[in-house]
């Protein structure tokens, strides 16, 4: 029985994972804009209106995928 849950979340864990590596492309991203922003100062209000929504997204989706791994996970272990 635990084998066909195993089976059955599999697809499940794949997409969360996805989830996952877009938010902390998201968060690195934010961080190489910042750097790019401290070599040219002239982008400084383009900055500042895209790197809080974005970062806010980014921790998002790191929370949401990790908060869906662990239900994931025991829904595994208790069965």
């Amino acid at each position: 029985m635990t084998e066909k849950c195993k089976i059955e979340l599999l697809p499940d864990a794949e997409t969360r994972y996805r989830y996952l590596q877009a938010g902390f492309s998201i968060i690195v991203l934010m961080f190489l804009i910042g750097l790019l922003v401290l070599a040219v100062p002239a982008l400084i209000p383009i900055s500042e209106v895209i790197v809080m929504p974005a970062l806010f997204v980014g921790l998002g989706l790191l929370l949401y995928s990790v908060g869906t791994h662990l239900h994931i996970i025991t829904q595994i272990c208790s069965k």
